[in-house]
């Protein structure tokens, strides 16, 4: 296929429709929890259950948070170029700052309260527990404080570092590039995992979550968009290329299934822990170039339905974690199938919220952040 030439500051229109798509994933994802097998923690349980979902979860996590760091990274450097390192900051400090106290500060001490119906006041639950403790709540949040604290971190490299030559970074990706990145991934995830299990949270400097099985994944492929915006890797990347490595991570995928079904007998010192550690990264890979590739191919025109949505992505991704769990709490009595409530929960949140978002971002204030 042949690839457009277009630099990240350009319209890359295949990109504003993925983060829709990762964005209505999320909010599927988070739709499933009460009705499948599902490693964390959620507040709504519901008697209708199906194991089938497992899949749907075990195959988002491996891949769709990060594509998001991908993606923001991608867009990282020619935004600190454009604007300088104080404007840049203070435009992250408002964008991802400003929800974060919002949503960690107020929305979400106050549901954490509601829930958990501590036998104490609110104002003694916060004081003692919530920001005595450091015991924050962060939900889906926990993304935009690893974003804020990426971008810190990038300002601060930009400072010492050489400026980069926008004409001078690494070849076109390769396929051989690419699987050993997948394999240098698979192994840094399997040793991080025998100490830190998938699902296993921690907090980054006493506070921010992060799941150690998975921060290998975000981190470098946040550098990788860095240094992909730089030779175009987003458009230049050859399909043919892209559709190997997704057939690879599809093989993949099959023969972790094989050993999580107890086709394949797992050898005696290993777990599906790690077995899942050492797949899951060529599933990640695979899912994130096929998708790149797919979407570049059919969706890298503008629409009025993209001029309706791309502006509400980050909103949505926002708010909806309230709608998710307000639709799962109204529908819980009722007699259906996980899969049937999975399918009604998923599609109006993701309609309550982008439609949502689109209302709140005409008041000017809203707007400037969201």
């Amino acid at each position: 296929m042949a690839a457009t030439s277009a630099t990240p500051s350009e319209r890359l229109h295949f990109v504003q429709w993925l983060r829709v798509f990762l964005t209505s994933l999320v909010i599927a994802h988070h739709a499933g929890q009460p009705y499948g097998p599902t490693g964390g923690e959620w507040p709504v349980s519901d008697p209708a259950n199906t194991g089938i979902l497992g899949a749907f979860f075990g195959i988002n996590a491996a891949f769709f948070m990060g594509f998001f760091f991908l993606i923001s990274g991608y867009f990282t450097e020619a935004s600190f170029d454009r604007k300088g390192p104080a404007a840049f900051l203070k435009a992250r400090l408002v964008r991802l700052g400003i929800p974060l106290l919002v949503f960690t500060g107020i929305l979400f001490p106050i549901t954490v309260y509601a829930f958990s119906q501590p036998p104490k006041s609110f104002s003694a639950f916060l004081i003692q527990d919530y920001f005595g403790r450091l015991d924050l709540e962060f939900g889906p949040l926990w993304f935009v404080a690893h974003l804020l604290l990426y971008a810190v971190l990038y300002a601060a490299w930009r400072l010492v570092a050489p400026a980069p030559r926008p004409d001078h970074g690494p070849p076109p990706l390769g396929l051989g590039v690419i699987l050993g990145y997948a394999l240098a991934l698979a192994l840094v995830s399997v040793f991080v995992r025998t100490i830190y299990p998938q699902d296993a949270w921690v907090r980054l400097f006493w506070l921010i979550p992060a799941e150690p099985a998975h921060l290998p994944q975000y981190a470098s492929l946040f550098v990788i968009g860095i240094v992909a915006a730089r030779v175009r890797w987003f458009t230049e990347l050859p399909g043919r290329t892209a559709s190997a490595v997704f057939l690879i991570g599809l093989a993949a995928l099959f023969l972790a299934g094989l050993f999580d079904y107890g086709v394949l007998p797992l050898p005696g010192f290993l777990d599906m822990n790690l077995i899942w550690g050492f797949f899951e990264a060529f599933v990640c890979v695979g899912m994130i170039l096929g998708l790149l590739a797919l979407f570049r191919r059919f969706l890298d025109r503008p629409g009025p339905w993209l001029t309706r949505l791309e502006g509400n992505v980050y909103g949505a991704y926002l708010i909806h974690v309230f709608i998710v769990v307000a639709l799962q709490i109204s529908i819980v009595d009722l007699a259906l199938t996980a899969l049937a409530k999975f399918a009604i929960v998923s599609a109006a949140a993701i309609v309550i919220s982008f439609a949502l978002t689109a209302a709140l971002r005409r008041i000017p204030p809203v707007r400037a952040v969201i």
